[in-house]
């Protein structure tokens, strides 16, 4: 999947924890991990908005 739909789904996929993006971003490394993340992630039966949920709720809350 193209690199700017990923950031477009990572950026409402964090909004809805409340964290809008464009206020507060992530840091360059912390983007570039969770692109790499849902990529490596993504498999033939997962939706890509599925494993978006799944990384930044990890995230978010700390388990990896």
């Amino acid at each position: 999947m193209e690199d700017p739909i990923l950031k477009k789904m990572l950026k409402k996929s964090f909004l809805q924890y409340g964290r809008n993006l464009d206020v507060d971003p992530l840091s360059e490394e912390d983007n570039i991990y969770l692109i790499q993340k849902i990529t490596v992630d993504k498999n033939e039966e997962s939706e890509w908005y599925e494993v978006v949920e799944d990384v930044v709720y990890s995230y978010l809350t700390n388990q990896e």
